[in-house]
């Protein structure tokens, strides 16, 4: 059966190893979205630039979502590592969490700021819930662990519209919540692709390491990219 398969990266940087992979792209750009529509296999491949942070995603999943109701979300991109994990590794999302949905218990005039007040929860009518934790689709996630190798691991994506660098923010996410890397994007895909019952899945490539002090590298990406084509082949 074809599938269409909607890739989201948030670059068009990070979307060009695949372009370039693809001889009968269609540009179908609209709403200044990116949108190249190509086949691979027997399979329809969307390949879409959202531009980064949270509503640029969002906003772009859901034009696609309407647009073309594909079979599948299927988002790559870079990430920082958190806790232990190397720059140059690559992560298969088994789930995602919004680190930036964050409420801060009251304190008094000149007490400052404090991580111990702070608490990810999920907005809902006035009432502060638990986070919600969107997970990727199970047959996606097995697809993806069929073309892995001993740097490839399973992990918990942290997004949000922020660049953490503070050593104490990342390691309470990392000790806390259990969050492996950190991007922009990668929620906001999940939570429009849950709203529309579509699949979804997060592939992403640590290219530096805050805590380890692993600058900047976006070399990751040459690897990441290889590895995302084998398993869009296999979908």
């Amino acid at each position: 059966m074809n599938k269409t398969i909607a890739v989201v990266c948030a670059m068009k940087s990070e979307a060009q190893p695949l372009i370039n992979r693809m001889s009968d792209l269609k540009d179908e750009s609209c709403h200044n979205f990116e949108i190249y529509r190509g086949t691979l296999g027997e399979n329809t491949l969307l390949i879409c630039i959202s531009g980064v942070g949270m509503v640029n995603m969002a906003s772009l999943v859901t034009y696609i979502s309407v647009t073309y109701s594909p079979d599948c979300f299927f988002n790559y991109g870079i990430i920082g590592g958190y806790g232990d994990i190397h720059k140059g590794s690559l992560v298969i999302v088994n789930d995602c969490i919004n680190i930036n949905s964050t409420k801060f218990d009251s304190a008094p005039e000149g007490a400052g700021t404090s991580l111990s007040r702070a608490k990810l929860v999920t907005f809902s009518e006035s009432i502060d819930n638990s986070p919600v934790i969107y997970k990727s689709d199970e047959k996606l996630i097995s697809v993806a662990l069929s073309d892995a190798d001993k740097d490839v691991i399973c992990g918990r994506l942290g997004s949000g519209d922020m660049w953490n660098k503070e050593y104490d923010k990342i390691m309470l996410f990392y000790n806390k919540f259990n969050v492996s890397g950190e991007d922009m994007e990668g929620y906001a895909m999940y939570q429009i692709a849950d709203r529309f019952s579509i699949p979804a899945i997060s592939v992403k490539g640590v290219s530096n390491n805050e805590i380890l002090k692993e600058s900047y590298d976006y070399s990751v990406m040459d690897k990441l990219s290889d590895f995302v084509y084998n398993i869009l082949k296999k979908i």
